[in-house]
């Protein structure tokens, strides 16, 4: 077994002895780039599909669970990346349970919302359910109603892709998957037009768009009315149907639980720079650890799954022609955990509405996107959580907040910056290598990862029956082999 930590004579010791290990062993070998819920639940799936006959290593540079972070504060785990999910994720819902992991109802908590458009609360949520539908149809009217049956319709179509991979059915493209359940054109529209098809052109209808429809863009993705019309769906879902759950303890778990269930060699602190594929068409991963500079190249794969965002790395592909990708930029979203109490004055009010959630409309000039309440405080204060753009200043933080104290801020890419109509990389770049990230710019979800997890595992199995087949057996003793365990300058 190879530990990156070591210092590097004694890395190559152990790839060497690695390598010996792997002589007398007949199963084929599947890499996968990335420990977060695509990686993991790739593996689980791998399993599923392959029971012992496979051996599967994966690579992660940093922390397992990807963009499933947390950070722990006053005896509570926060979210800190990818927070909720939806009941009808199947995939999510039914490994948590399979791993036994509790979930935690989301959504009852009394935090009403607000909506700010830069200069003032322009709606407050009521805790009685008919003063908020009043205070809708006052300012939206029937714009709400309008729009419900576009994201039920859009879930509809989505769980069709449950029974299709039940049946073993795998897709090579994001377009092929997408088109098998009428979900294509709706990334290839902008999310601004689809509202205006279903909820018409009227001053309420134009103001449900900019404050309710964007608000809630701007939480989801961090971005507003411009983005395709299958995320602006996926974005809507929660606000139609709030069936929503969060695994207790954090949503990292699964991916953690998912990589031992699956009984995948992890190879932490790593960071792979090439895929290279042998004349014999298995492919060597090159890569280097956190702890020693130089570049090792270890065991030969059958196949390869890229899980994580290829836009995001400097992964290298040598010995095929690499298909065209189209240019994907993600979006920096920066989550900040702060303790303290928000301050009227800063919003123009004398005093603020209950629940002190607080989404912004479309063209809201704040430094922040949304404002959520997470946990009141013996103190008499609150954790708050804030996504934004940018970092937040000193200056900027104590404008909007009193006794304030910044617990944690992280800046990720959380997800592609969407720009209709999408163009998607394949999910196969060539036999034996795989993206599991491909269609990621159609909406990005776990559960998107999880589909395509799951799309991509398919495509593997049967990618290797069918060389195990034409080369009657020959596939386990070239997968056993070693490219030569070296070190690399």
């Amino acid at each position: 077994m190879l530990y990156c930590r070591f210092a590097f004579n004694l890395l190559l010791i152990g790839v060497i002895g690695h390598a010996e290990t792997l002589q007398r062993s007949s199963k084929p070998s599947v890499g996968i780039i990335g420990a977060g819920v695509g990686g993991s639940t790739a593996a689980w799936f791998l399993k599923e599909e392959l029971g012992s006959d496979v051996h599967i290593d994966i690579f992660e540079q940093g922390e397992v669970g990807g963009r499933t972070q947390v950070f722990q504060h006053s005896d509570q785990v926060f979210e800190m990346g990818a927070s909720i999910i939806h009941e009808e994720n199947r995939y999510f819902r039914e490994l948590a349970d399979k791993m036994g992991l509790a979930r935690t109802r989301l959504g009852g908590d009394g935090n009403e919302v607000s909506i700010f458009d830069g200069k003032r609360f322009v709606f407050n949520e009521s805790s009685w359910t008919v003063v908020t539908l009043y205070r809708m149809l006052r300012r939206y009217g029937l714009s709400y109603f309008y729009m419900r049956q576009g994201p039920q319709t859009m879930l509809q179509r989505f769980l069709k892709l449950y029974a299709l991979q039940a049946e073993g059915k795998a897709f090579g493209t994001p377009e092929d998957l997408l088109q098998a359940v009428d979900l294509y054109k709706l990334t290839q529209r902008n999310f601004r037009n689809e509202i205006q098809d279903r909820i018409g052109r009227s001053a309420a209808a134009d103001l449900f768009a900019k404050e309710f429809v964007a608000g809630i863009n701007r939480i989801q993705y961090n971005q507003g009315n411009d983005i395709n019309a299958l995320a602006g769906m996926v974005s809507l879902l929660p606000t139609i149907d709030g069936r929503l759950f969060k695994i207790k303890g954090g949503n990292r778990l699964l991916p953690e639980r998912l990589i031992r269930a699956a009984n995948a060699s992890l190879h932490q602190d790593v960071t792979v720079t090439r895929v290279h594929r042998t004349q014999e068409g298995l492919f060597t991963l090159q890569y280097r650890s956190s702890s020693a500079d130089e570049l090792v190249k270890g065991r030969r794969y059958a196949a390869v799954l890229v899980a994580t965002p290829l836009e995001l790395t400097r992964l290298e592909f040598t010995g095929f022609k690499v298909p065209h990708m189209p240019v994907r930029k993600y979006q920096t979203t920066v989550t900040t955990l702060i303790e303290g109490r928000l301050r009227p004055d800063y919003f123009g009010v004398e005093a603020l509405p209950r629940g002190e959630y607080v989404m912004v409309s479309e063209d809201a000039q704040t430094p922040f996107s949304v404002i959520g309440p997470q946990k009141d405080l013996p103190n008499g204060l609150r954790i708050y959580k804030l996504f934004s753009k940018q970092p937040l200043a000193n200056a900027t933080v104590a404008a909007i907040f009193a006794n304030s104290t910044v617990l944690s801020s992280r800046e990720w890419k959380a997800y592609p910056h969407f720009s209709p109509p999408e163009r998607f990389p394949p999910f196969q770049l060539v036999p034996g290598i795989y993206l599991n990230n491909a269609w990621e710019n159609a909406a990005s979800a776990m559960e998107m990862s999880a589909v395509a997890a799951k799309n991509c595992a398919l495509l593997i199995a049967q990618h290797l029956r069918r060389v195990a087949s034409s080369s009657n057996g020959g596939l386990d003793a070239a997968d056993s082999s070693m490219d030569g365990a070296k070190s690399e300058l």
